[in-house]
């Protein structure tokens, strides 16, 4: 059985390459970027239930990376994953080595993407992002995994009022010869006083490929932590992956320095 990077390694139960950069949304890009010298440290845990029915293909991650703005309007970011999984993402040959379950955590891959702000301040802010993933040693053995990811993505945005936004992805990548096209929409509005402050949304998410067998929805809470260069994001994920019922806890700090 193989479980390729775009379903193991991104965490989406859509299949889409995670946004671990995204500077808004918990998922989804956003066209904010990093000023021109600004680095923002970011640290990502997810808790991902592929099959409600089948807890051995729980997994988790743990990913930590960096974002630098190399110019106001272009972003570099690199980050890595830690992740353990369960026993029925690992491919036939090896399974019989790790049972009951699954293997110990492991570093699984590193990832390399640019962000940028093609329009600003017309009638939509357009950005543009392309990355590339690439398996460590571990995951080509154990997960299948054998091929580099290569993902690129349109984000349309819009502000409304005071840090209001709407947002919308679409997104191509290619792992060998899977590939995939998939889609998303968020709006978030602040709900504290302060326009600054507590912010909420929601994010829809999807495949243009068996629509009704990959989707999900996040509701989540974006909060200031006693300044505004620190934000912790969090939320619940729930959908479908592959027809199965599905859900993702996460939980992110990002650091602005």
């Amino acid at each position: 059985m193989k479980r390729t990077i775009l379903t193991v390694c991104c965490g989406m139960l859509a299949g889409s390459a995670l946004a671990h950069h995204a500077m808004e949304y918990i998922e989804m890009e956003s066209y904010s970027t990093a000023k021109r010298g600004e680095s923002v440290l970011h640290l990502h845990y997810d808790y991902m239930v592929d099959d409600r029915d089948n807890p051995n293909l729980d997994h988790w991650e743990f990913t930590p990376g960096i974002s630098y703005g190399v110019t106001d309007r272009l972003m570099l970011d690199i980050h890595t994953h830690f992740a353990g999984f369960g026993i029925d993402h690992i491919v036939d040959e090896e399974r019989e080595n790790y049972e009951p379950n699954g293997p110990s955590p492991f570093m699984e891959a590193v990832a390399g993407s640019l962000q940028y702000r093609v329009i600003e301040d017309w009638i939509v802010d357009i950005a543009m992002v392309g990355t590339i993933e690439v398996p460590f040693h571990r995951a080509e053995q154990l997960l299948g995994s054998e091929d580099n990811v290569y993902a690129g993505m349109l984000i349309v945005g819009k502000d409304f009022g005071e840090h209001r936004n709407i947002t919308l992805n679409l997104g191509y990548e290619e792992e060998g010869d899977e590939s995939d096209t998939t889609w998303a929409l968020g709006v978030k509005t602040p709900i504290s006083a302060a326009p600054h402050g507590i912010a909420t949304g929601i994010e829809l998410m999807g495949s243009f490929e068996d629509t009704g067998d990959n989707w999900s929805i996040i509701p989540g809470i974006y909060m200031p932590l006693g300044n505004q260069n620190i934000t912790l994001k969090t939320g619940l994920e729930f959908g479908k992956s592959d027809g199965a019922d599905a859900m993702r806890a996460n939980v992110t700090l990002m650091y602005k320095f």
